[in-house]
């Protein structure tokens, strides 16, 4: 197993820590004034994290990338981070931990699509067809009437509108990824996988910033969470495992590895959500639902070795 897909798979895991965290955040907090916070306050903890890992000066964090980094950067960070996330927090506020993850099963399938249109890549039947298992199975476990009824009974939101922000965030969170890996396929490249997120993350929260200008309505985004020390704790989960190592090590793995796949990977967040759920939580966890998870890890162990299984096809 190559690095790309121990990135994938420890991106999975900072994942799954900052779900929790999230969860617990965005129904505390208002998603908008959220995102700014997990923006802001990343700028400066991955600014000191790459500095120290990479021996840059904090100037030199603005002036090795090219022009081009900063595009195609910039653009996944305000697709990606900006408005994806945005979407992606309201529908956690809505759907809650468990169910939110699950929608990042579509992720896999977006992240090929535009893969497939910006960046040529490929894939094997095999492959498809092991993505089809895991998107499928993934989905069968959030359909049922028990879900939706659970969703009304937290009174957040209705499930549709939580759906909707959740698709919108997987498509755009795909589309960010391969705008994100243009950086790393181009000759020429110098900025690491840790810089190139931090230039996602400065742009994406600059672009809100502008937004807000124009609206002319500046939320205060530092002191709910300052003066409360639950939401502090909570966010710096949130920053530390989602911001930093999780995006980092994502970006790690897109760029050493077909996307599609390493998205596949991050999709099986829904199923270590419910592992634990279960061994830490104690919640009770339906045969079916176990079933579907189990045919999605099956789907994701196809997927990583298709190239070889597909010679016995």
């Amino acid at each position: 197993m190559n690095t790309g897909y121990l990135a994938a798979f420890a991106t999975l895991f900072s994942w799954t820590i900052s779900t929790f965290a999230l969860a617990r955040l965005s129904r505390l907090v208002d998603p908008l004034v959220l995102n700014k916070a997990v923006l802001f306050f990343s700028i400066f903890l991955l600014g000191i994290l790459v500095c120290v890992l990479d021996n840059l000066s904090p100037w030199e964090l603005f002036t090795i990338p090219t022009e081009s980094n900063w595009l195609w950067l910039g653009l996944s960070g305000i697709l990606g981070k900006s408005i994806g996330d945005y979407c992606g927090f309201c529908s956690m506020r809505i759907l809650g931990a468990r169910r939110r993850s699950m929608i990042t099963t579509l992720g896999p399938g977006f992240t090929w699509l535009f893969g497939w249109m910006i960046l040529s890549e490929e894939m094997n039947w095999l492959g498809m067809v092991a993505m089809l298992v895991t998107i499928t199975s993934l989905l069968f476990l959030i359909n049922s009437t028990a879900e939706k009824n659970e969703i009304k009974s937290e009174k957040f939101g209705l499930p549709l509108p939580g759906l909707l922000y959740g698709i919108a965030a997987a498509a755009l969170t795909g589309f960010a990824f391969i705008l994100s890996k243009k950086t790393f396929i181009e000759p020429g490249t110098t900025v690491s996988v840790f810089h190139a997120t931090w230039i996602r993350i400065l742009i994406a929260f600059l672009f809100i910033i502008l937004i807000d200008t124009v609206r002319n309505k500046h939320d205060s985004f530092i002191k709910p969470f300052v003066a409360g020390r639950e939401k502090g704790y909570l966010l710096f989960l949130t920053i530390l495992f989602g911001a930093v190592l999780g995006l980092s090590f994502s970006l790690m793995a897109i760029a050493r590895m077909n996307a599609a796949v390493a998205y596949t990977i991050f999709a099986m967040l829904p199923v270590s959500v419910i592992a634990v759920n279960v061994i830490f939580y104690k919640k009770k966890i339906p045969l079916k639902s176990w079933l579907y998870s189990l045919l999605a890890i099956i789907g994701v162990i196809i997927l990583v070795w298709r190239e070889r299984l597909i010679e016995y096809f």
